[in-house]
Protein backbone atom coordinates (compact mmCIF):
# COMPACT_ATOMS: atom_id res chain seq x y z
CA UNK A 1 0.00 0.00 0.00
CA UNK A 2 1.36 3.45 -0.97
CA UNK A 3 1.85 5.92 1.29
CA UNK A 4 2.34 10.02 1.50
CA UNK A 5 5.92 10.55 2.48
CA UNK A 6 6.92 13.57 4.56
CA UNK A 7 10.93 13.95 3.71
CA UNK A 8 12.47 15.50 6.79
CA UNK A 9 16.57 16.92 6.97
CA UNK A 10 17.39 16.80 10.61
CA UNK A 11 20.57 16.48 12.62
CA UNK A 12 20.78 15.24 16.23
CA UNK A 13 22.58 18.41 17.36
CA UNK A 14 19.70 20.47 16.19
CA UNK A 15 16.95 21.39 19.24
CA UNK A 16 14.43 22.37 17.57
CA UNK A 17 14.54 18.53 15.12
CA UNK A 18 13.94 16.98 18.29
CA UNK A 19 11.36 19.64 19.11
CA UNK A 20 9.30 19.36 16.03
CA UNK A 21 9.28 15.27 16.16
CA UNK A 22 7.59 16.19 18.98
CA UNK A 23 5.13 18.34 17.64
CA UNK A 24 4.61 16.24 13.94
CA UNK A 25 4.05 13.09 16.17
CA UNK A 26 1.12 14.95 18.42
CA UNK A 27 -0.15 16.44 15.23
CA UNK A 28 0.00 12.68 13.90
CA UNK A 29 -1.83 11.38 16.56
CA UNK A 30 -4.70 13.52 15.82
CA UNK A 31 -4.48 12.99 12.19
CA UNK A 32 -7.15 10.20 10.94
CA UNK A 33 -5.11 9.30 7.97
CA UNK A 34 -1.56 8.60 10.13
CA UNK A 35 -1.28 5.24 8.94
CA UNK A 36 -1.03 6.52 5.05
CA UNK A 37 1.81 8.68 6.08
CA UNK A 38 5.53 7.36 5.72
CA UNK A 39 8.42 9.49 7.63
CA UNK A 40 11.50 9.80 5.57
CA UNK A 41 14.87 10.70 7.41
CA UNK A 42 17.30 12.49 5.71
CA UNK A 43 20.73 13.77 7.06
CA UNK A 44 21.88 17.65 7.43
CA UNK A 45 25.32 17.68 9.51
CA UNK A 46 25.36 21.42 10.84
CA UNK A 47 28.94 21.12 12.22
CA UNK A 48 30.94 18.14 10.57
CA UNK A 49 34.19 19.74 11.81
CA UNK A 50 33.81 19.02 15.12
CA UNK A 51 36.62 16.60 16.27
CA UNK A 52 35.20 12.99 15.82
CA UNK A 53 35.88 12.61 19.63
CA UNK A 54 34.47 14.46 22.43
CA UNK A 55 36.29 16.92 24.50
CA UNK A 56 35.18 18.00 27.68
CA UNK A 57 33.63 21.86 26.79
CA UNK A 58 30.55 22.57 27.98
CA UNK A 59 27.86 23.19 25.21
CA UNK A 60 28.25 27.09 26.78
CA UNK A 61 31.54 27.47 26.03
CA UNK A 62 31.18 25.55 22.25
CA UNK A 63 28.50 28.32 21.58
CA UNK A 64 30.12 31.05 22.96
CA UNK A 65 33.26 30.55 21.05
CA UNK A 66 31.97 29.65 17.56
CA UNK A 67 29.21 32.06 17.35
CA UNK A 68 31.34 35.16 19.03
CA UNK A 69 29.16 35.85 22.54
CA UNK A 70 29.58 35.39 26.19
CA UNK A 71 28.69 31.79 28.05
CA UNK A 72 25.90 34.12 29.80
CA UNK A 73 24.55 34.87 26.59
CA UNK A 74 25.22 31.44 25.27
CA UNK A 75 23.21 29.54 28.88
CA UNK A 76 20.65 32.52 28.72
CA UNK A 77 19.94 31.09 24.67
CA UNK A 78 19.96 27.30 25.83
CA UNK A 79 17.83 28.13 29.01
CA UNK A 80 15.11 29.70 26.58
CA UNK A 81 15.68 26.19 24.61
CA UNK A 82 15.04 24.03 27.09
CA UNK A 83 11.75 26.15 28.08
CA UNK A 84 10.50 25.44 24.83
CA UNK A 85 11.51 22.15 24.85
CA UNK A 86 9.79 21.67 28.06
CA UNK A 87 6.48 22.66 26.63
CA UNK A 88 6.82 20.27 23.88
CA UNK A 89 7.36 17.34 26.96
CA UNK A 90 10.95 16.58 26.94
CA UNK A 91 13.47 17.67 29.64
CA UNK A 92 16.50 18.99 27.89
CA UNK A 93 19.69 18.65 29.71
CA UNK A 94 22.41 21.49 28.76
CA UNK A 95 24.39 21.21 31.49
CA UNK A 96 25.21 17.54 31.17
CA UNK A 97 25.38 17.49 27.13
CA UNK A 98 28.27 16.26 25.57
CA UNK A 99 29.39 18.65 22.46
CA UNK A 100 29.86 15.99 19.64
CA UNK A 101 30.38 14.93 16.25
CA UNK A 102 27.45 13.50 14.93
CA UNK A 103 28.10 11.78 11.61
CA UNK A 104 28.41 8.53 12.79
CA UNK A 105 25.29 8.95 15.07
CA UNK A 106 23.99 9.70 11.05
CA UNK A 107 25.31 6.80 9.81
CA UNK A 108 23.79 5.19 12.67
CA UNK A 109 20.21 6.40 10.98
CA UNK A 110 20.78 5.11 7.70
CA UNK A 111 21.62 1.61 8.93
CA UNK A 112 18.24 2.00 11.07
CA UNK A 113 16.58 2.64 8.12
CA UNK A 114 17.64 -0.43 6.06
CA UNK A 115 15.44 -1.98 8.91
CA UNK A 116 12.46 0.10 8.62
CA UNK A 117 14.24 1.53 12.38
CA UNK A 118 15.15 5.14 11.22
CA UNK A 119 12.50 6.71 13.20
CA UNK A 120 13.13 4.50 16.29
CA UNK A 121 17.06 5.70 15.56
CA UNK A 122 16.24 9.26 16.01
CA UNK A 123 14.32 9.08 19.15
CA UNK A 124 16.87 7.03 20.78
CA UNK A 125 19.56 9.51 19.63
CA UNK A 126 17.83 12.42 20.17
CA UNK A 127 17.02 11.04 24.04
CA UNK A 128 21.01 10.20 24.36
CA UNK A 129 22.17 13.56 23.66
CA UNK A 130 19.92 16.13 24.74
CA UNK A 131 18.77 14.24 27.92
CA UNK A 132 20.55 11.46 28.81
CA UNK A 133 24.05 13.33 28.29
CA UNK A 134 25.82 10.71 26.78
CA UNK A 135 28.35 10.71 24.20
CA UNK A 136 26.72 9.79 20.81
CA UNK A 137 29.96 10.21 18.74
CA UNK A 138 31.08 6.97 21.30
CA UNK A 139 31.16 4.43 19.12
CA UNK A 140 29.94 1.51 22.20
CA UNK A 141 27.13 4.00 23.05
CA UNK A 142 26.20 3.98 18.95
CA UNK A 143 25.73 0.07 19.15
CA UNK A 144 24.33 0.08 22.84
CA UNK A 145 21.79 2.37 21.27
CA UNK A 146 21.34 0.56 17.69
CA UNK A 147 20.78 -3.13 19.44
CA UNK A 148 18.22 -0.98 22.00
CA UNK A 149 16.06 -0.50 18.81
CA UNK A 150 16.70 -4.24 17.51
CA UNK A 151 19.79 -3.68 14.72
CA UNK A 152 21.91 -6.49 15.15
CA UNK A 153 25.63 -5.58 17.27
CA UNK A 154 28.04 -6.95 14.96
CA UNK A 155 25.95 -4.86 11.71
CA UNK A 156 26.05 -1.81 13.80
CA UNK A 157 30.06 -2.47 14.22
CA UNK A 158 31.01 -3.45 10.88
CA UNK A 159 29.00 0.27 9.71
CA UNK A 160 31.02 2.08 12.09
CA UNK A 161 34.25 0.64 10.97
CA UNK A 162 33.52 1.50 7.68
CA UNK A 163 32.61 4.70 5.29
CA UNK A 164 29.51 3.50 4.95
CA UNK A 165 26.66 5.94 4.07
CA UNK A 166 29.33 8.93 4.33
CA UNK A 167 28.65 9.57 0.85
CA UNK A 168 25.20 9.43 1.36
CA UNK A 169 24.91 11.42 4.14
CA UNK A 170 26.75 14.23 1.65
CA UNK A 171 23.97 13.21 -1.02
CA UNK A 172 21.29 14.16 1.43
CA UNK A 173 23.14 17.79 2.17
CA UNK A 174 23.72 18.55 -1.34
CA UNK A 175 20.19 17.35 -2.45
CA UNK A 176 18.40 19.76 -0.23
CA UNK A 177 20.70 22.51 -0.49
CA UNK A 178 20.68 22.61 -4.40
CA UNK A 179 17.72 21.27 -5.22
CA UNK A 180 15.49 22.82 -2.28
CA UNK A 181 17.13 25.47 -0.87
CA UNK A 182 17.20 24.18 2.50
CA UNK A 183 18.70 27.20 5.06
CA UNK A 184 17.27 26.13 8.04
CA UNK A 185 16.59 22.88 9.93
CA UNK A 186 14.52 20.76 10.55
CA UNK A 187 13.16 20.85 7.02
CA UNK A 188 10.18 18.96 5.99
CA UNK A 189 9.28 18.26 2.60
CA UNK A 190 4.93 16.92 2.43
CA UNK A 191 4.51 14.96 -0.37
CA UNK A 192 7.16 16.54 -2.46
CA UNK A 193 5.27 20.17 -2.21
CA UNK A 194 4.72 22.03 0.74
CA UNK A 195 7.67 22.92 3.12
CA UNK A 196 8.12 23.60 6.64
CA UNK A 197 11.65 25.22 7.76
CA UNK A 198 11.47 25.09 11.84
CA UNK A 199 9.63 23.59 14.56
CA UNK A 200 5.85 24.81 14.52
CA UNK A 201 3.25 24.34 16.47
CA UNK A 202 1.45 21.02 16.23
CA UNK A 203 -2.03 22.51 14.62
CA UNK A 204 0.10 23.88 12.54
CA UNK A 205 1.68 20.74 11.33
CA UNK A 206 -1.95 19.17 11.08
CA UNK A 207 -3.39 21.89 8.87
CA UNK A 208 0.01 21.06 6.13
CA UNK A 209 -1.03 17.67 6.81
CA UNK A 210 -4.43 17.72 6.06
CA UNK A 211 -3.66 19.78 2.79
CA UNK A 212 -0.68 17.92 1.52
CA UNK A 213 -2.69 14.43 2.32
CA UNK A 214 -5.79 15.70 0.76
CA UNK A 215 -3.74 16.25 -2.41
CA UNK A 216 -2.03 13.32 -2.45
CA UNK A 217 -4.94 11.24 -2.53
CA UNK A 218 -6.69 13.32 -5.38
CA UNK A 219 -3.53 13.34 -7.72
CA UNK A 220 -0.79 11.56 -6.41
CA UNK A 221 2.98 12.50 -5.46
CA UNK A 222 3.01 16.45 -6.01
CA UNK A 223 5.31 17.86 -8.90
CA UNK A 224 5.96 21.28 -7.79
CA UNK A 225 6.36 23.28 -4.81
CA UNK A 226 4.26 24.92 -2.44
CA UNK A 227 5.03 27.92 -0.24
CA UNK A 228 7.41 27.63 3.10
CA UNK A 229 6.14 28.07 6.05
CA UNK A 230 8.70 29.48 8.88
CA UNK A 231 9.32 28.10 12.47
CA UNK A 232 11.87 27.96 15.68
CA UNK A 233 14.96 26.44 13.84
CA UNK A 234 18.60 25.87 13.25
CA UNK A 235 20.61 27.81 10.33
CA UNK A 236 22.53 25.98 8.48
CA UNK A 237 25.63 27.61 10.04
CA UNK A 238 24.41 26.07 13.14
CA UNK A 239 23.13 29.39 14.47
CA UNK A 240 19.59 28.15 16.74
CA UNK A 241 17.24 30.77 17.27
Amino acid sequence: MSKMKIEIWSDIACPYCYIGKRKLEKALEQFPHSDSVELVWHSYELDPDLPKKATSQSIYSYFAKKYEMTEDEARATQSNVAKLAKEAGLNYDFDNLVVANTSDALRLIKLADESSLATEAEEVLFDAYFIKGLDISDHKVLVRLGVQIGLQEDDIQKMLDSDQYRADIKKDVEFSENELNLEYIPFYLFNNKQIVQGSIPPEEYLKVLNEAYAEWEKDGVSSERGDIISGQSCSIDGVCS
